[in-house]
């Protein structure tokens, strides 16, 4: 996700390219466990309306980054876009790492469908 930030400094439109295709590409692999994290972490019985609440959160956070970047866009360019668009989601990943503890017991929470502690 980071392979943004050096599209500022690329001028090969191949490179750019490149650089672009594989940064969707980790967004994508990205997100598919993103979507999934619900189900892991949270019992059936609220995963749905946990996975709601989160799409909710992401249309309305769209929208804001949407009115944002285009301010940022006509301010300065779109360099600091990029970066932030690099950054945001390696911070995303870094929190949750940090905030999921591992189970006490890894074996009983797994078999009891149980979210972590």
């Amino acid at each position: 996700m980071a392979l943004l930030i050096p599209t500022i400094f690329a001028s090969s439109l191949f490179a750019i390219s490149a650089l672009f295709a594989l940064a969707t590409f980790s967004y994508a692999a990205y997100s598919t466990m993103a979507l999934v994290l619900p189900s892991d972490l949270f019992p059936r019985d609220v995963v749905a309306t946990v996975s709601g609440m989160c799409g909710t959160g992401a249309g309305v956070c769209t929208i804001f980054a949407t009115y944002l970047i285009g301010k940022v866009a006509d301010r300065y360019s779109f360099a600091p876009i990029l970066i932030a668009a690099s950054l945001i989601p390696l911070i995303g990943a870094f929190i949750t790492m940090v905030l999921l503890r591992r189970p006490q017991n890894s074996q009983s929470s797994s078999m009891t469908g149980n979210p972590l502690p």
